[in-house]
């Protein structure tokens, strides 16, 4: 469900969000001869605080999808199976089973991790265009 075509368009949309934070907030740094709206300020700190949650959420994504690719690759049966792995016994029949129902668990574990922060990245992703959206609305009310 979480291929690679996931990660770019992700790390796209990232990207993308990183830069206009930027270009919002370099088209509204405070000049010393001005006043600033303080509306402006409190919706600049809004999408700050909201781009770092997004950001920490990202990285958590990243984590667990690596996690479970080590769930995937640790599966495989020429690396580890009933024989054991070089200078290690081998395992019963009984923990065999008892270890590959564990890394399925898991690995199922990371997948609904993987989805609720799939869901909570998209969640901050349109609280952040609310609040660009705000901040355009405001910057055309105050250039009138």
């Amino acid at each position: 469900m979480w291929g690679r075509a996931v990660k770019p368009a992700m790390l796209a949309v990232f990207v993308f969000s990183c830069c206009l934070t930027g270009m919002l907030m370099a088209q509204g740094a405070p000049s010393t001869e001005r006043k600033v709206d303080p509306r402006i300020t409190q919706l600049e700190m809004a999408l700050n605080h909201v781009s770092q949650e997004q950001q920490s959420v990202y990285q958590q994504f990243q984590m667990l999808q690596e996690l479970r690719r080590n769930e995937i690759q640790d599966s495989n049966p020429l690396v580890q199976g009933m024989g054991g792995v070089k200078d290690m016994p081998p395992i019963s029949y009984d923990e065999s089973i008892a270890q590959q129902r564990e890394r399925k668990e898991r690995f199922n574990q990371h997948t609904r991790d993987l989805d609720r922060l799939y869901g909570r990245y998209a969640e901050l992703g349109e609280q952040k265009k609310v609040i660009l959206d705000q901040l355009r609305e405001l910057a055309k009310e105050i250039g009138r």
